[in-house]
């Protein structure tokens, strides 16, 4: 699933008369909620905290909504399940064109959650607009939480926190991860680390997508699950002036559903290290970035894997000789070509002098007869 356009989304005020505390219902409720979708300044900064202004900025203009206050309606009950109203009143919204709906209630913080993948959402008015984002976003993209393991919402231990919206519900832009997973993002602009030492000059995913021309929203390093994740974080709006720090980012992803769900009961995601210019990080699995230089709207960062092993250079040597010293440089060597005594390499790939990562294949082409 992905929130791709604009999509229309009931919001479905509920009054409780039992309620412990009781509801209090405030003058101009749908107005008040409607402010709350659309334009609703920071007394502090005048800045836009509307959950249009979140969803527009986040995705950068990918997706919108079209918001529908409907009347207000009484459940009598403490706990409103989020589709408390699901009957005919859901086939109602679905029919109007709705592709989502949320009941808002008054009350505590707390009640926000979701039907991932479904039609209906529930939170409360005091609740900020990370709230109201995550669990909509829960609706229309099916994407899950990536706090789902016990004891994992903790920064200090490597929550993502306030670097992703799915980890925190605080109104914070997501990860290059999870922008992509849900349409947000185009996979393309993240690079695809090989071997070698590699630079990168990385756009901070919090400015507006694509980057530009010779510029990536992150680099993945590792082709299989687990895989690390590289980016740029900087307080660029009003959405990610709650992070932690500025500077580079670097996370674990340990997941390979496209919905962000839990595996092996491991987290979905976590943060490894949070860099600052002249700092450098080196992964378990050998993966060393090494953050060079802010630039305007990121950072350069270079990518190199300690565990790599540079190919010997083996042309011209005899296929025994050449076999042991692929060997003892921590490849595979594949000849093609006969065999035999006397033959000896007339082309080798990669070239020597190659960084690649241990265990890589070295095909090696035989020949025979006086050597150049």
């Amino acid at each position: 699933m992905a929130w791709i356009g604009r999509k229309k989304i009931a919001f479905v005020p509920v009054y409780r008369p039992n309620a412990h505390p009781p509801d209090q219902i405030p003058d101009n409720w749908s107005d008040q909620i409607m402010r709350r979708v659309i334009y609703d300044p920071d007394p502090a900064t005048g800045t836009d905290q509307s959950l249009r202004a979140y969803i527009h900025t986040a995705s950068s203009g990918i997706a919108d909504l079209d918001p529908l206050i409907t009347a207000m309606q009484t459940v009598d009950q403490q706990d409103v399940p989020p589709n408390a109203l699901e009957g005919a009143m859901g086939a109602q919204l679905r029919a109007s064109g709705c592709s989502a709906a949320a009941i808002v209630m008054l009350g505590g913080v707390g009640a926000g959650t979701a039907l991932v993948g479904g039609f209906w959402a529930r939170f409360v008015m005091v609740e900020g607009v990370g709230v109201w984002a995550m669990e909509l976003m829960h609706c229309l993209t099916g994407f899950g939480d990536l706090y789902t393991l016990p004891g994992y919402s903790d920064y200090a231990k490597g929550d993502l926190g306030a670097f992703d919206e799915m980890a925190c519900n605080c109104g914070t832009h997501p990860t290059a991860y999870t922008k992509a997973a849900i349409g947000w993002l185009d996979p393309s602009t993240i690079a695809t680390y090989g071997a070698g030492q590699q630079s990168y000059d990385l756009h901070s995913v919090g400015l507006v997508q694509p980057p530009s021309s010779g510029r990536w929203a992150a680099v993945r390093l590792g082709a299989q699950v687990p895989y690390t994740m590289v980016e740029a974080r900087q307080k660029v709006d009003q959405f990610d002036r709650g992070i932690p720090a500025e500077g580079v980012i670097v996370y674990r992803v340990q997941t390979s559903s496209p919905q962000g769900f839990s595996q092996n009961n491991l987290v979905p995601a976590y943060r490894l290290a949070s860099l600052q210019v002249g700092q450098s990080f080196t992964s378990d699995d050998g993966f060393k970035v090494q953050v060079n230089a802010a630039i305007p709207g990121g950072f350069s960062v270079t990518v190199n894997n300690t565990l790599d092993t540079i190919v010997p250079d083996v042309m011209f040597s005899p296929a025994s000789v050449a076999a042991k010293r692929v060997h003892d440089a921590g490849l595979v060597p594949q000849f093609t070509g006969i065999n035999h005594t006397g033959a000896w390499v007339s082309s080798q790939s990669p070239v020597g002098g190659t960084a690649v990562p241990r265990g890589s294949i070295v095909k090696m082409v035989l020949h025979t007869g006086p050597t150049p």
